[in-house]
Parts: structure tokens; C-alpha cells; sequence
């Protein structure tokens, strides 16, 4: 019984390693947030200058969480 559960616990742990290292497409969005068509062009240029100004605190979390899926 003991060596089941450490088997369990082995596969488990890979499992979480390889899904937590594995890229989830950070390149094919360059940028943070949903992907969306802002057909507004007033509206576009305001979220590009708001991309431009993140801080690199910002810009790491963004990626976090994109590459998170979340």
C-alpha cells in the first residue's frame, strides 16, 4: 500500500511539474488581456499607450497569467 500511494505521489508530482514549466502560448499573444477586435481607433491607440507604460513588475504578471491560462 505504501509503495501505491508513493507511485501516486511520484506521477503526481511530474504531472505538475511538466504542466506548470510547459509554455501555453505566450508567443501567440503579444500582448496581456483577452483577445479581442477594438474596432474603435481612439480605443486601440488608448490600450496601446496603456501597454507601452506597464512596469516590468506589470508585464511579468501579465505574462504569468496568460501563460497560467487564467
Amino acid at each position: 500500500m505504501t509503495q501505491t500511494r508513493a507511485i501516486a505521489l511520484a506521477a503526481v508530482a511530474a504531472f505538475i511539474i511538466a504542466f506548470v514549466t510547459a509554455p501555453a502560448g505566450s508567443s501567440a499573444t503579444p500582448t496581456c488581456g483577452p483577445i479581442a477586435q477594438i474596432k474603435d481607433p481612439g480605443l486601440r491607440a488608448s490600450f496601446a499607450r496603456f501597454e507601452a507604460q506597464q512596469s516590468a513588475a506589470a508585464s511579468k504578471a501579465c505574462a504569468f497569467y496568460r501563460n497560467a491560462g487564467f
